[in-house]
């Protein structure tokens, strides 16, 4: 069996390269790889505009804590000998739900910049804004929305909403630039619960919009706010990065 969507073999060649397809999934595509030609194409195409990205990015050195962490793991036994004092903040579940968070965003920020750079000759990329919403609750990446600011026109935005959500019945998805300071959310209109969606901007918002703080997702009645601001509980919020 083979991947025959073109937009399904792009996603598996892009989370593939960013190392986000785990599991079966990863070892069930790099056995297509090995039939599909065009397929490993289309992974060399996403490692060739990935691999500049990691060269803007600065080493950390571990502290102690992480080889200390590491050895532990490998020498279970001195691991079990070792004092229950000895414990460091890398055994805190809070720490492993942050990083996991963390490395989904930083997956996503890159996936969004390369989706919003225009294939061409090598060179200075243009800026581009990405908006990662997180779940309050899990604290996973919920939503994101990505925009390449311009000088005219109206502005795109590029929706995507991760997970198969749902909205409840009579209710609506508003969507709401933060522009932050003590300016009111202005509303970006409805969108829906379709993982991937586009909202145009009218064209009097997009100074505001290409300097906004963040976004905002508000559950409103059905059609809308009433008032022109949110009415309704805020589901998602997150900040404008420029990237």
């Amino acid at each position: 069996m083979k991947i025959t969507d073109p937009n399904a073999r792009n996603l598996l060649a892009a989370e593939y390269v960013l190392g986000t397809l785990q599991g079966r999934a990863r070892a069930r595509f790099e056995l297509w790889l090995r039939s599909d030609p065009a397929l490993r194409r289309e992974v060399a195409h996403w490692q060739e505009r990935l691999e500049p990205l990691s060269g803007t990015l600065t080493e950390v050195e571990p502290s102690a804590g992480v080889w200390t962490a590491i050895e532990a793991r490998i020498q279970p036994k001195a691991r079990a000998a070792a004092p229950e004092a000895r414990k460091s903040w890398l055994d805190n579940i809070a720490f492993w739900r942050w990083s996991s968070m963390i490395t989904a965003s930083l997956a996503v920020l890159m996936f969004g910049y390369v989706a919003l750079t225009p294939v061409g000759p090598a060179g200075a990329p243009d800026e581009a804004m990405v908006v990662v919403m997180a779940d309050p609750k899990t604290e996973a990446p919920a939503m994101t929305i990505a925009w390449a600011p311009q000088q005219g026109g109206n502005p795109r935005l590029k929706v995507r909403v991760i997970g198969h959500q749902t909205m409840e019945p009579e209710t609506a998805w508003e969507l709401w630039m933060l522009p932050g300071g003590n300016q009111p959310p202005r509303s970006l209109g409805l969108i829906t619960t379709h993982e991937n969606q586009t909202v145009e901007v009218p064209a009097s918002l997009r100074e505001a919009l290409n300097a906004a703080a963040g976004m905002a997702m508000s559950i409103e009645p059905k059609g809308g706010s009433p008032t022109g601001k949110p009415s309704g509980p805020v589901l998602y919020s997150g900040q404008c990065v420029k990237i």
